[in-house]
């Protein structure tokens, strides 16, 4: 298991952004045609995907947080 049982939202937000950057970074990039379209969209795809988990993964933990603390 990547975080064990101590998940650390500000982490996960780091390395959510920092996802978030590379996807963005990529729209700079010219768009192949040829054979490398498809990968080259697969990741792009799966950069977007796996940032936006772990930013709603963070976010919700960090809610959960707050709700445990409030008690």
């Amino acid at each position: 298991m990547l975080f064990r049982n101590e998940k650390n939202p500000k982490v996960m937000t780091r390395i959510g952004m920092a996802l978030l950057l590379v996807f963005f970074a990529m729209n700079l990039l010219p768009h192949p045609t040829a054979g490398l379209g498809d990968l080259f969209d697969g990741v792009h795809g799966m950069l977007l995907g796996s940032a936006g988990a772990l930013l709603l993964w963070s976010a919700y933990l960090n809610g959960q947080r707050r709700r445990l603390n409030k008690s």
